[in-house]
């Protein structure tokens, strides 16, 4: 409604200033909606790159965390022993490349220089000491051969009787 009346006062106003005579109302209309058509055009092409800027920021996003999760376990990292807690208040424990083990939460830094920046219900991320975000791998126990005491998959089934012969 505004767009009318200012397009009228600019008509009136073109009207009544000198020289106007020789251009008609409707050259002055035709003239203010063409400018209009052109205004409206030039924002819609900002919103089309602000939405192409948003997408490019939102892929770089993924981008860069793909990168964090599938980046190979550093030898000398500490590693993720367990991960505790509920809501806001997470705490890890990690083992050190020394063989230590240590409880942190975020915003501790570790005596490498690493700083611990998120740890959610599955990852431990950290800061190394190059500024660069470092996703840290899980702890997983070796297996150092045969373990009689362990029990084997399926059934078990009962140990043979030794009979003895009677001769």
């Amino acid at each position: 409604m505004r767009n009318k009346y200012a397009l009228l006062l600019a008509a009136m106003a073109a009207l009544s200033a000198p020289g106007a005579g020789a251009e008609s109302t409707s050259d002055i209309l035709s003239r203010i909606e063409a400018e209009t058509l052109v205004l409206k055009a030039r924002e819609k092409q900002l919103e089309i790159q602000s939405s192409i800027v948003s997408k490019q920021n939102e892929i770089a996003v993924k981008q860069s965390m793909t990168t964090a999760i599938t980046q190979p376990v550093v030898v000398g990292d500490p590693l993720i022993r367990a991960i505790e807690g509920m809501g806001g208040k997470m705490y890890a424990t990690l083992q050190l490349s020394d063989g230590s083990v240590v409880d942190v939460q975020q915003g501790d830094v570790l005596a490498s220089g690493m700083k611990i920046v998120a740890i959610s219900a599955r990852e431990v991320v950290a800061l190394s000491k190059d500024s660069r975000r470092v996703r840290l791998g899980a702890y997983a126990q070796q297996n150092n051969g045969f373990n009689p005491g362990f029990p084997g998959a399926g059934l078990s089934l009962p140990a043979p009787q030794l009979r003895s012969v009677a001769r």
